[in-house]
């Protein structure tokens, strides 16, 4: 247990914070300023978590595998998405749908958190679906534009299409 907890260290942080921001998006009616706040010092303290207490290992029959470099790519993407947090703080503060945006984000970050410690073709393509779908949704998250329902549409079947020619490689790996 104390093995799948140190390996599986940034994935479950990351399913924390969603799931936290789901019971603050259900439960209470926080102001964008502090909920913002919050998910800052959230994001930080996932970049942080991620420099220490790392191992290599595999879980899953293999089907998770991580290493140290690993760890260092995993605490890149969340550098990135903390910056994002810091960057579009004005807009953040303005748009309404603030909880929803910051899931969406970081289902795709989980989304890449488990492509780069996937082991097998299965967890990769699952990875690859759980990090692209949720950006679709935040290419469409401006909806009062045409221009963004547009994108989010190319995206999603562009993404479909690719899907299906990386199901049928897969297939014939096999």
């Amino acid at each position: 247990m104390n093995d799948f907890l140190t390996l599986m260290k940034s994935e479950l942080v990351v399913t924390c914070i969603i799931f936290l921001l789901l019971f603050i998006k259900l439960g209470s009616k926080i102001k964008n300023d502090r909920l913002l706040i919050l998910i800052q010092f959230l994001l930080l303290l996932n970049l942080v978590a991620g420099f220490f207490f790392n191992a290599a290992g595999s879980l899953f029959d293999g089907m998770f595998h991580t290493t140290v470099l690993i760890f260092f790519q995993k605490s890149i993407l969340n550098l990135g998405v903390f910056m994002i947090s810091l960057l579009f703080t004005d807009w953040f503060r303005k748009t309404e749908h603030l909880p929803e945006f910051f899931i969406l984000m970081l289902s795709a970050l989980l989304g890449l958190d488990l492509l780069i410690s996937s082991g097998n073709f299965l967890i990769f393509f699952l990875s690859l679906e759980l990090a692209t779908i949720p950006v679709a949704a935040m290419a469409n998250f401006d909806l009062d534009k045409k221009i963004s329902s547009e994108a989010a549409m190319k995206m999603i079947l562009s993404s479909a299409f690719s899907s299906g020619i990386l199901l049928f490689g897969i297939s014939l790996m096999y």
